[in-house]
């Protein structure tokens, strides 16, 4: 069963859930404010923010609407981490990004809270690889 079909359980402990049939719309999104290694994301239930900024002169910021995900579960009014951008950019197309019509590569990704690491799920042909990417800090959110 494809990642984004499948239902989160309430009983997980997850803080945040997002998912999408494919993990290259995310991707092209977080590549276009790539400019820093490091992103700082922030979660509402309107959507995902992320955030890359050099020395506080200069930001780009990212805005993905909870609409656009398959599935998007929060449990907090803000959830808040930082994690290596180039380190999940490199999750996100670890399948290659393959440009084969009908072939796209699932995601859910799912956050537990503060000193845990952000998990993704992708998903391509049946093949699952699940990832952990360490959270860099505690967020000031």
């Amino acid at each position: 069963m494809p990642l984004s079909t499948q239902s989160q359980a309430d009983d997980e402990p997850y803080v945040l859930v997002a998912s999408l049939d494919n993990a290259r719309n995310l991707s092209n999104i977080l590549k276009s404010i790539t400019f820093k290694d490091h992103a700082i994301f922030s979660a509402t239930p309107n959507g995902l923010k992320v955030t890359v900024e050099d020395s506080k002169c200069m930001q780009a910021n990212a805005f993905i609407q909870a609409d656009i995900f398959q599935e998007f579960t929060i449990k907090e009014d803000l959830v808040g981490f930082q994690v290596n951008l180039t380190v999940l950019l490199d999750c996100l197309n670890i399948f290659g990004g393959s440009t084969v019509q009908g072939v796209s590569t699932a995601l859910r990704m799912c956050y537990r809270g503060y000193g845990y690491p952000l998990t993704l799920f992708l998903e391509e042909g049946g093949v699952v690889t699940v990832v952990y990417i360490r959270e860099l800090w505690k967020c000031p959110l």
